[in-house]
């Protein structure tokens, strides 16, 4: 397995996705799409889509050395990232900088946090006077709405906290959707860790109310196996299999509930710099799915790891027939599973790539081979002599997968983690 700097790697990323880049390639990135809102992009994705790229840029601008002549391209597109955010608004005409449309519906506000914070602790410092308080503004801003937001008994999702958990064939269910909270409350971690001015974590005011967030991921709604180092999370939240798809473990789900893990531990163990991993519980949890997708690959020939599959069985295989009919039998149309079904058939390994913030570097290689293995990869013809990584090759399939690939470069970056692969 041929290995390559993940800096040399992150830097081509950049160089072919995006528009400022001196080798773009119109053909696989929709970069600039989600700037402008083309492809049919709701207002919330593609906030959430740009703050994966804000993160990305910002990490990759901090890491390239100052000599670099690309430096000032990254540069340049930052800058046209947070031009584009600026030009976003909501349905009341408000800059989403400084307003979240939908803080507690989509995982949009923390991811751009993060990003935000991301970029206060490296870059800000060459931005101009204008760009510099547009940042601080907004990540202050975001900042306090998602702090009002998590305890607030107007949040269905922090009432839900104390709920009663069902389960079904062994497969615990939360009461709403885990992934847009955990990921609010873990940029609030972020954010408190590195720019806030507490001496330690427990001084925040609000300090149990993260640790609840936190800790009741795996103590209330993860299904283990018998070992107990194995977990994965079903999809909760409304009744109806549309809304919030039930039952069912999602790759892509999974991956963004760990990452908020890896995120919030900041707010729980300060450690001010985002290459230290903090000394917390909440990095073995979310670990614990990096172990139980493992195990998805290592019992699968294809490697694939689906964004619906088959409950709490730690294969992940694709959902079959039978389990469709069980879930009829509990009240749901099979129009409603048919719908379901219509839009997660595929794999989506690749949306792992963001547990690189948990800093696992051997599950990273094994992810790798599995991407390749699962055919999620798209290779020019140069490319078996040219050795591209396979987080690159993944990146091509769309505008999905090159967001998942911006986090987890991102997440490797400033976890340190060195190397990527070719997966072979």
């Amino acid at each position: 397995m041929a290995t390559k700097a993940t800096l040399t790697e992150a830097t081509r990323f950049f160089n072919e996705q995006f528009p400022e880049g001196c080798s773009y390639n119109s053909r696989y990135s929709q970069v600039s799409a989600i700037r402008c809102g083309g492809n049919g992009q709701d207002v919330n994705l593609r906030f959430q889509r740009l703050g994966n790229q804000l993160q990305f840029l910002a990490s990759l601008y901090n890491k390239l050395p100052s000599s670099s002549t690309s430096k000032e391209s990254v540069k340049t597109a930052i800058l046209a990232t947070l031009t584009a955010m600026e030009d976003l608004k909501n349905s009341s005409g408000q800059s989403l900088l400084f307003s979240n449309a939908n803080l507690g519906g989509s995982p949009s506000g923390g991811i751009v946090l993060a990003g935000l914070v991301i970029t206060r602790t490296g870059i800000y410092d060459d931005l101009d006077t204008t760009n510099r308080n547009r940042i601080a503004v907004a990540t202050d801003s975001l900042a306090t709405q998602i702090a009002s937001w998590m305890d607030s008994s107007s949040n269905p999702s922090y009432n839900a906290l104390e709920d009663t958990v069902s389960t079904w064939r062994n497969q615990k269910i939360a009461n709403f959707a885990l992934n847009g909270p955990i990921l609010h409350v873990g940029s609030l971690g972020l954010y408190l860790d590195l720019l806030a001015t507490h001496s330690s974590a427990s001084q925040y005011a609000k300090y149990q109310t993260l640790y609840k967030y936190g800790t009741y991921v795996m103590d209330k709604w993860a299904t283990f196996d018998s070992s107990g180092t194995k977990a994965s999370l079903a999809i909760g939240g409304l009744l109806s299999i549309n809304s919030g798809r039930k039952f069912f473990p999602s790759s892509g789900y999974n991956a963004y509930v760990g990452m908020g893990l890896a995120w919030l531990a900041h707010g729980i163990v300060y450690t001010g710099n985002l290459g230290i991993i903090p000394n917390s519980r909440l990095i073995c949890d979310s670990k614990k799915i990096n172990n139980f997708y493992s195990s998805v690959f290592s019992s699968q020939a294809n490697m694939k790891a689906y964004e619906i599959s088959e409950p709490a069985d730690f294969t992940g295989e694709k959902l079959t027939e039978d389990t469709i009919l069980a879930v009829v039998e509990l009240g749901y149309t099979r129009t409603e599973i048919d719908q379901l079904l219509a839009g997660h058939l595929d794999s989506s390994t690749g949306y792992l790539y963001t547990l690189a913030w948990n800093g696992d570097p051997a599950f990273l290689t094994a992810l790798d081979k599995a991407v390749r293995t699962a055919g999620e990869t798209v290779f020019l013809e140069t490319e078996e002599a040219d050795g591209s990584s396979v987080i690159i090759a993944y990146s091509r399939l769309g505008e999905a997968a090159a967001h998942r690939a911006m986090a987890g470069f991102a997440g490797m970056l400033q976890r340190d983690i060195l190397t990527v692969t070719d997966g072979k």
